[in-house]
């Protein structure tokens, strides 16, 4: 063999890697227009979402509507439900309590229930009956939580027994003002017995689960006995023949009372679908590793009972009371919102809840400190009053929330894999969802007060498709509640996406259908 040659052949392997750093080093330079590059994992998180959700309390009917501050049936129609709609909501976690459908026990055996007992027609159930038939209309899934025993009943029927008083399904020494029931078996009969009606007798195949208690951990049930319902609800509800039509969505624990979520996750895994946890403790200051890791935790805590989790409730950390986050307003806030569910995804949550859909009262004589004013939008403009009255300029006005949530109802469905996206910056967030089609779509959310610019490259999807791109900013609100439309497209460059992500800004870029 000549010299040349053998010299040749003994240093090509080496011109071959010296070559491969000189093409890295020139795509790395060629870059230098964007900061860094964020690729998607080949793996997701596992997870198959659930979807998303708000909270919908069934009460505008009942008790907006009958307060004569203004609110009518036609405000249900034109704004609650065309809004839903709108916002294509696949979730809808709805408040139930006993004495709509059960003020008096309906007898003394709790093994058999007299139809006679139960008032199903009551104007709080055709409240609840409202919520279900949008519910049913637009195919949103619906959890129906049992939020507790009432230690005072309050009806717009002033005829209906035990107006104002202690509930009878009330334990005895509960001081909150919804209790433990003081007879498990009566209380599984109350719940199945209304399950039963919604599902076989009205046909609302909406309902497909079930929650026993809001917040258990908070002053209302103690583990111990939480179990014994639990065993006892799954009991009624097989005796009665629903229980494989609904799942159980357990625990219902508030933000770092994870030990409620682990004695559950112990003691009554067998009984549960799902678990599902509480938080408003995440804010503008807080990072994405704490937020993650909150729901990280969750997940390892019910890992081993081949279980997901759910985060049933969030909002802000700006809360005053029950009925009031200081925040609510901002348009900051919309970005908060979304990056706090990018993170609770990417650390394999199986959907979000978030509290809640509508400012309303949750009782018609319930005075003006007591509203919900932690809507996606507010109530009637002329009941508001010293600086909840700030920018209010009509009635039910969306709030700047509103948009960048309904991006996420919109875009991120039942089925779609989460593959978490590294922005490389605590305060903003970055997630890729796969459809079971196969197709697209990225979110990302920029809580810091930095413009951020980056290439994005699908490692799963070589073929990189136009992106519609979807921006919530301040200039992009728009004046009525019209969903945000699409800003432009974004088409791929040999380098993958060039995306820039303003400070305190959402985009949305979806995976054009081709025709």
């Amino acid at each position: 063999m000549p010299i040349t040659k053998t010299i040749i052949m003994n240093i090509l392997p080496v011109l071959k890697k010296s070559l491969s750093a000189v093409v890295l080093l020139a795509a790395a330079i060629s870059c230098s227009d964007a900061s860094f590059i964020v690729r998607t994992p080949l793996q997701s998180t596992g997870v198959t979402l659930e979807g998303l959700g708000v909270e919908l309390d069934p009460h505008f009917i009942s008790q907006n509507v009958t307060r004569d501050d203004g609110a009518t049936l036609d405000d249900w129609q034109n704004i609650v439900v065309r809004r839903v709609k709108m916002m294509d909501i696949q979730r809808l976690r709805v408040m139930l309590l006993p004495h709509w459908w059960e003020p008096v026990n309906d007898n003394s055996d709790s093994q058999i229930a007299d139809p006679k007992g139960f008032t199903f027609e009551s104007a709080e159930m055709k409240s609840v009956y409202a919520v279900l038939d949008l519910a049913q209309e637009t195919g949103a899934e619906v959890t129906l939580v049992l939020w507790g025993c009432p230690a005072g009943c309050s009806f717009i029927d002033e005829t209906t027994p035990s107006q104002g008083q202690r509930h009878f399904l009330c334990n005895a020494t509960g001081t909150n003002w919804v209790t433990a029931p003081g007879d498990n078996e009566e209380f599984a009969e109350c719940f199945s017995v209304v399950v039963k009606h919604l599902i076989e007798d009205l046909g609302y195949t909406c309902v497909k689960e079930i929650t026993p208690f809001n917040e258990p951990d908070g002053n209302v049930c103690e583990l111990d006995q939480y179990y014994q319902i639990v065993k006892a609800l799954d009991c009624r509800f097989r005796k009665d023949g629903i229980r494989d039509k609904v799942r159980f969505n357990l625990s219902d624990n508030t933000d770092c009372r994870r030990f409620f979520l682990k004695g559950c996750a112990d003691n009554v895994s067998e009984y549960a679908d799902m678990f599902n946890s509480h938080t408003y403790m995440c804010g503008y200051e807080t990072p994405n590793s704490y937020s993650f890791g909150w729901e990280k935790e969750n997940n390892d805590v019910v890992k081993a009972t081949g279980k997901r989790h759910f985060v049933g409730e969030f909002g802000s950390n700006q809360c005053v009371g029950a009925t009031r986050q200081k925040d609510i307003n901002r348009y900051e806030r919309g970005v908060l919102i979304t990056r706090n569910c990018l993170n609770f995804l990417n650390a394999g949550a199986a959907g979000t809840s978030y509290w809640s859909l509508i400012d309303q009262y949750y009782n018609r004589d319930a005075p003006y400190d007591q509203m919900q004013q932690l809507g996606l939008w507010r109530y009637k403009k002329s009941v508001y009053v010293g600086n909840d009255a700030e920018g209010c300029e009509s009635d039910y006005q969306p709030r700047p929330q509103y948009y960048a949530y309904s991006l996420l109802t919109r875009f991120i469905r039942r089925g779609d894999e989460v593959y978490p996206l590294n922005l490389q910056n605590e305060y903003a967030a970055g997630s890729a969802f796969r459809s079971p089609s196969g197709d697209w779509t990225y979110v990302f959310a920029n809580g810091s007060e930095d413009d951020l610019e980056f290439y994005l490259v699908n490692e799963n999807d070589s073929a990189a498709p136009a992106l519609d791109m979807y921006l919530y900013s301040k200039a992009t609100l728009p004046s009525d509640d019209s969903m945000l439309a699409s800003s432009g497209v974004l088409n791929s460059t040999s380098r993958g996406y060039k995306v820039s992500l303003p400070a305190q800004t959402v985009i949305l870029l979806e995976q054009q259908i081709q025709q």
